[in-house]
């Protein structure tokens, strides 16, 4: 018997589990309390969601929790939108680091605009790789790329491009 998993790029209700989870942890970066995370977590936890939901939405909230106790112990992480991003990176939350930088995408303009831009991409790239879509991956990759490699420069430390650039030319490469 096959393994049904977690795969929102597939399944509706997985979709909409890590949409209601990823909404309530930006909303709880926002606020420096996971009150909004440990309500979704409770409103997702009054239905019958497979098992594979299930296990996504714990493994989620552990992540969360830790995130949410590094920034309430370094609270200029709050302040850097890349930092903040970065921490996202590191704790594997591709949807959420892309969830988390697409809100300021707006406010910007010109190559600060794209360089943001290709970071929510080089985030994404990674969302997809981790749900096996390699060919919306490397598609993906290569745009954020081309802008990365040329405006490096334009991203703030804090967010620790140069390691992500390398990442993405192995995507690519390996395609």
């Amino acid at each position: 018997m096959m393994k049904i998993l977690f795969n929102p790029f597939e399944d509706r209700t997985d979709r909409d589990v890590r949409n209601l989870l990823g909404s309530a942890f930006i909303c709880a970066l926002h606020k420096g309390d996971q009150t909004p995370v440990a309500q979704a977590v409770s409103d997702l936890g009054r239905k019958k969601l497979p098992d594979p939901a299930q296990s996504y939405i714990k493994a989620r909230y552990e992540r969360y929790t830790a995130v949410l106790a590094q920034m309430s112990s370094n609270p200029l992480l709050g302040t850097d939108i890349y930092a903040t991003a970065g921490l996202l990176w590191d704790e594997s939350l591709f949807f959420e680091c892309h969830e988390w930088l697409e809100q300021n995408y707006r406010a910007l303009r010109g190559q600060e605009k794209k360089v943001l831009q290709a970071m929510i991409r080089t985030a994404g790239t990674f969302e997809l790789l981790a749900y096996n879509r390699k060919k919306a991956a490397v598609s993906v990759a290569a745009k954020a790329l081309s802008v990365l490699e040329s405006h490096f420069l334009q991203v703030p430390k804090s967010f620790n491009i140069e390691s992500k650039i390398a990442r993405l030319r192995t995507v690519i490469k390996d395609a």
